[in-house]
């Protein structure tokens, strides 16, 4: 006869033999689906903090070095962020949940308190974390957030003068935020959680549909069909973060510049309903959306349980509370929405009125000697060195005049994304960052690359580009299977993702560097795993005339 397990077994079997309410199903997961993020959030958070900076000069760079050098840094980073979003959003619907199937009422009313100060605690983590990327949204957004709490009456400057640590925003604002950030409110949450499950195991899962006063019904046990469920959900949503993580990564803007009076603050989507609401109040009335409103909608939602002693749960035997619960959560859609609007017309006005004339439409090399200098100001030469390296990767600058359209670089300065392949369907780690430049900027930037010459190791080819007819083409096209340069390159849907994608080839680089790339590749590039053929200029000429085609 085997022994009757004892101590955290015996929690742990009566948890799983733990019989349920009948009714309860797929709507009660979401409470284990937060618990799981909770978890990704507090290891990816740990591994950001071994390289995190909280310093107003080095908070940036730091975040930078993990986007670029960390192993897996750019997942990371992504997952934390998107997980955060992910968090708003499932204690906003376990919230709705509780609320429209009245399992705040007795005895479950300290269960439905603690709930509502986790999605308080939440929405702390979400206002301090985006200060930390130290980026043009990180400054401006939380500085906005930091007045609104100085228009609380009393102590609203003191609170100010709490967050910001001086007159303004600097490395002891960063260092405040970094510390509620991961010390004061990872604590708090914990705590929360503890006391919410404490409650939640104290007085078991609310019976769906039943009066206060009516006896539950109990059916399946925990073990196995709602551990199925929970659990499915759970992966379900950590997947899909991871998804977003690995397709997005997290945004980073350019660094934070307080100068830059152009920049349009916005928060980040959970709190654009609030955002919106100030603007309903301007002036004097301001009070009203910041502190009045937000004040009186949280306080009722901790009263709830003690204000409505309706004993019935069933939504549909309470109009009132129904009523109420869908008026407010369409109010929050429509000013979440409403906001978000507001914000893109703001940006859109803002870069209109600041833009060029020409900035839409010119892709023409602009000032090199302001190329250069904000080539120093974004600290370009630490990843490119002057000379080709690691395979290229990232390549070298030394002859970028002979390499690239003048046109293509502008557009990639713009708007960066990966290129090159390190393996077989394997992006490298390294990735040129966005650094949202303007147009004007980018064409500065391009022009000073473009002086990066070296005309000995390119001279033009006698031959005449613009002359070459379809039949050069199509040699060039039947040389470049015969060959087998689909081995190694994709031009659409065809070939492989081992040497860079040629689909757009002939609007990217120029002809005399094809040439003498496939003339002789290691001399280009030395060490390159691409095959010197030992062709004739001939046969190279019409491979170029068919590449410069890929537009």
């Amino acid at each position: 006869m085997s022994e009757k397990p004892q101590g955290f077994l015996a929690l742990v079997q009566d948890f799983f033999h733990e019989r349920l309410p009948k009714g309860v199903g797929w709507p009660q997961t979401l409470g284990s689906s937060l618990l799981a993020l909770v978890a990704v959030q507090i290891a990816t958070g740990i591994l950001l903090s071994l390289y995190y900076s909280p310093n107003a000069e080095t908070a940036y760079e730091s975040v930078q070095f993990i986007e670029r050098h960390v192993l897996f840094g750019r997942l990371i980073r992504g997952v934390h962020y998107f997980a955060a979003s992910g968090m708003v959003v499932l204690v906003f619907l376990h919230v709705l949940r509780t609320f429209f199937f009245g399992s705040y009422k007795r005895p479950r009313q300290w269960t439905w308190v603690v709930g509502v100060l986790l999605l308080l605690v939440v929405l702390g983590f979400a206002f301090t974390g985006y200060l930390l990327p130290w980026d043009m949204k990180a400054y401006f957004a939380t500085r906005v957030g930091i007045n609104i709490a100085g228009v609380v009456p009393i102590i609203g400057k003191y609170i100010v003068r709490l967050l910001q640590g001086g007159s303004e925003m600097s490395t002891i604002t960063l260092s405040r935020f970094f510390s509620l950030h991961v010390v004061v409110l990872p604590l708090t949450l914990v705590l929360l959680v503890l006391a919410h499950l404490f409650y939640v195991r104290l007085h078991g899962t609310t019976p769906p549909g039943k009066r206060v006063d009516e006896p539950a019904e109990y059916g399946e046990r925990f073990y196995p069909a709602q551990l199925f469920r929970d659990s499915l959900v759970a992966f379900g949503v950590v997947a899909v973060i991871f998804l977003l993580a690995a397709r997005y990564g997290a945004p980073l803007e350019a660094k934070a510049n307080p100068n830059d009076t152009t920049y349009v603050p916005r928060p980040d989507w959970y709190f654009y309903s609030l955002f919106q609401l100030l603007k309903l109040f301007p002036g004097r009335l301001e009070v009203i959306g910041a502190v009045i409103l937000p004040g009186a909608f949280f306080t009722l939602l901790l009263l709830l349980p003690f204000l409505d002693r309706n004993p019935e749960r069933r939504l549909s035997k309470r109009p009132v509370a129904r009523s109420a619960g869908l008026a407010t959560v369409a109010l929050i859609v429509v000013l979440t929405a409403w906001g978000g609007y507001e914000g893109r017309k703001a940006k859109a006005a803002m870069a209109a009125m600041t833009a060029e004339p020409s900035e839409q439409t010119d892709t023409e090399p602009g000032n090199p000697d302001a190329g250069e200098e904000l080539f120093a100001e974004l600290k370009c030469g630490v990843c490119h060195w002057s000379l080709s390296q690691d395979e290229n990767i990232p390549p070298g600058l030394e002859f970028v005049g002979n390499k690239f359209q003048p046109a293509w670089l502008v557009a990639y300065l713009r708007e960066p994304y990966r290129i090159r392949w390190q393996e077989k369907n394997q992006r490298p780690k390294v990735r040129m960052p966005n650094f949202n430049l303007t147009q004007q900027e980018a064409r500065d930037l391009a022009a000073f690359l473009l002086n990066n010459r070296q005309d000995f190791r390119f001279p033009q080819p006698a031959f005449d580009w613009d002359e070459a007819d379809a039949e050069m083409v199509e040699s060039g096209r039947e040389l470049f299977a015969e060959y087998g340069c689909f081995g190694c390159h994709r031009i659409g849907d065809e070939g492989q993702n081992i040497g860079p994608d040629l689909t757009h080839v002939g609007s990217k680089l120029l002809e005399a560097y094809l040439f003498h790339l496939i003339k002789a590749p290691d001399q280009v590039i030395p060490g390159t795993s691409m095959k010197n053929f030992q062709l004739d200029d001939e046969e190279v000429e019409d491979i170029v005339a068919y590449l410069r085609t890929l537009k």
